[in-house]
């Protein structure tokens, strides 16, 4: 590892994970896109991941039968009226 290497590993390693965290985003808006593809690819897996498993958390709160659907359907005849 270069002299250079060193010195920022060391510099880093000073840092609060709120800091190094503020440093990567730095450093992935510096780089060429084609280098993030995988890290941006893998976080919207991940959101997407905690987003699938929040629905099925969120539906014990809604009340047996619910069929978004039709509230859906029935909020906008509500609101726009029949277009039929």
């Amino acid at each position: 590892m270069s002299e250079l290497h060193q010195k920022a590993v060391r510099l880093i390693s000073g840092l609060s994970d709120d800091n190094i965290s503020f440093l990567i985003e730095i450093i992935q808006r510096l780089m060429p896109q084609e280098t993030c593809t995988e890290d941006n690819e893998s976080t919207g897996l991940q959101a997407f991941q905690r987003l699938d498993a929040a629905r099925a958390d969120i539906k014990q709160y809604l009340p047996d039968g619910f069929d978004p659907e039709k509230e859906l359907e029935d909020a906008r005849a509500e609101k726009y009226g029949s277009i039929n």
